[in-house]
């Protein structure tokens, strides 16, 4: 859960002492009674922003209310020391940390890790040099593990349903449209395009800031994408999918172009799911270079 913002007033109530029971037959009681205010008030208040930040998750992150007090209880229901809460902001960060990885398919086994942590925790000595050593291993193995993550989503990405259709009736769909009109060209690296205006003899590269109009389409006509009417939108070819960058790099101010950009040149494997485009699936631009910065 992310770091939570307490209200002024109830930071505030921080510095104010509570009274017991106990206390309470000695001290003041209109101090006493003050206090026990402030403790319910103080109570309401933060667990309401508690609340505020706990309702704006997700039902399957919010987890169960009671396991959340449940921890706030382990805290704030005894008199920790210094250390063991010291303890506890570690103990967080690194279950955090673990669930990262294990999130990135690195599964580690939490008690090796206790072990361990605590194995070198207990040493009399810090050895900085095998610290160093430990360092790079573990940097080692991440990047091995990172890497066989990669590899097993670029293959589980490549059998998904639909990549290798994507792919056929992408080329299908352009090839219907070179047939009908001898206008639509092809490059080297497979972009088809069709120009409708070359523009002036501006020369844009990769790191021109370009502002362009645009509308992005499926090959059956839906809209994924497009700038707002009236107001180009201002990126750079390098900053864009690899058919875009090379259709813009034809064009100069005033230029207009329709752009048939294969999968591997738009998204590849990996497509774009929440904006409907599939694994390898072609895309069709309609493009005008507004104006160059």
């Amino acid at each position: 859960m992310k770091k939570l913002f307490i209200g002024t007033l109830a930071v505030a109530a921080l510095a104010t002492a509570s009274c017991s029971k106990t206390e309470c037959d000695s001290a003041a009681k209109a101090d006493c009674a003050l206090n026990d205010s402030i403790a319910q008030y103080y109570g309401r208040t933060v667990g309401s922003y508690v609340l505020a930040d706990y309702q704006r998750f997700g039902a399957d992150r919010r987890g169960s209310k009671e396991d959340i007090f449940k921890g706030i209880r382990m805290v704030v229901g005894s008199d920790p020391s210094d250390a063991t809460l010291m303890g506890i902001q570690i103990g967080a960060q690194l279950l955090g940390e673990m669930q990262r990885m294990e999130e990135q398919g690195v599964k580690m086994d939490r008690a090796t890790v206790l072990k361990y942590f605590k194995h070198a925790f207990d040493s009399d000595s810090l050895d900085m040099q095998a610290v160093q050593q430990y360092s790079q291993t573990l940097n080692a193995l991440m990047m091995s593990a990172q890497q066989k993550a990669e590899e097993r989503e670029a293959a589980e990405r490549a059998a998904a349903p639909g990549a290798t259709d994507n792919v056929a009736a992408g080329a299908a769909y352009v090839d219907s449209l070179r047939a009908a009109d001898p206008e639509i060209k092809t490059t080297a690296s497979g972009l088809s395009y069709k120009l409708l205006a070359k523009g002036d003899d501006t020369k844009i590269e990769d790191n021109t800031m370009v502002q362009v109009n645009y509308i992005g389409r499926l090959t059956d006509g839906t809209v994924f994408d497009q700038s707002p009417d009236g107001q180009p939108a201002t990126f750079s070819p390098a900053g864009v999918i690899p058919g875009f960058s090379e259709g813009l790099k034809m064009l100069g101010v005033g230029g207009k172009a329709i752009l048939y950009i294969p999968g591997n040149l738009a998204y590849g494997s990996q497509g774009v799911p929440q904006a409907g485009i599939g694994p390898d699936q072609m895309l069709v631009f309609e493009i005008e270079v507004a104006g160059v910065k």
